[in-house]
């Protein structure tokens, strides 16, 4: 398995192809399927232009069965090609569908991962109003692994605390939803340490390998689209590794 690359192709068919036990950290967050929730604000096309996204490659609308079965699936893959003092941070939000709440955890609890944890994610403001509920500012990180205890941790970033309050980015490197390095640097500095193996397999335009090269970390990216790929790339072309800092 080479590092320090951004890899083309389907997360879970390139996974299959990494051994066992080999990465130290998985940092990801994938698209979230809101097709319905585009459906439910047709008539209402600023809401919906604001609030939904638009990917290079990917259409965002699979039936959501189907969603959440390739979810564990590859929250299964990623289990198992993450060492046993690893940690995986899945960035996830609910989603509104019919007017009730569909929460990533109906499908992390079918999976073979140990949940550690949950960090909220305080995108630090309004986004647009909502007539029938208290409009939701925040996301989650799931903390998950492969053991409840044993993992790798560094306690200097218990600094953070539960509730991360970071502003989103706002539709920067040609994808608009791209997490802020904050997020990354956070994770990779609780969970990794030098020379260790980063891993995100939606990395989109590469953030977490940009953040894991800062941080003279190894990293390796996976993506469908060739442009996310690119520009990930140029950034990485961008990016030194600097001596990390506790």
């Amino acid at each position: 398995m080479g590092t320090d690359t951004i890899l083309l192709g389907d997360c879970l068919e390139v996974m299959k192809g990494f051994p066992d036990d080999s990465v130290d950290l998985i940092l990801t967050s994938p698209p979230y399927n809101n097709w319905r929730n585009r459906r439910t604000q047709a008539r209402r096309k600023a809401y919906w232009k604001r609030t939904n996204i638009v990917y290079d490659t990917h259409g965002d609308d699979e039936d959501d069965a189907v969603y959440e079965q390739r979810q564990i699936d590859v929250i299964n893959e990623m289990l198992r090609v993450l060492k046993p003092t690893g940690t995986i941070c899945y960035n996830h939000k609910d989603r509104i569908f019919d007017f009730q709440v569909k929460s990533p955890l109906e499908w992390i609890l079918k999976t073979g991962a140990v949940y550690r944890q949950r960090v909220t994610w305080d995108r630090c403001g309004m986004q647009a109003y909502n007539p029938v509920r208290f409009y939701r500012v925040e996301e989650d990180i799931y903390i998950l692994g492969k053991n409840a205890k044993g993992f790798k941790w560094n306690e200097g970033a218990a600094r953070h605390l539960s509730i991360w309050r970071i502003p989103p980015n706002r539709n920067i490197y040609g994808h608009n939803a791209t997490f802020p390095e904050e997020i990354a640097e956070r994770c990779i500095e609780a969970f990794t340490d030098v020379g260790d193996v980063v891993l995100d397999p939606y990395s989109g335009t590469g953030t977490t390998a940009v953040v894991a090269k800062r941080l003279d970390r190894k990293y390796i990216g996976i993506d469908v689209s060739e442009q996310y790929n690119k520009i990930a790339n140029q950034r990485l072309a961008e990016q030194s590794s600097l001596p990390y800092e506790d």
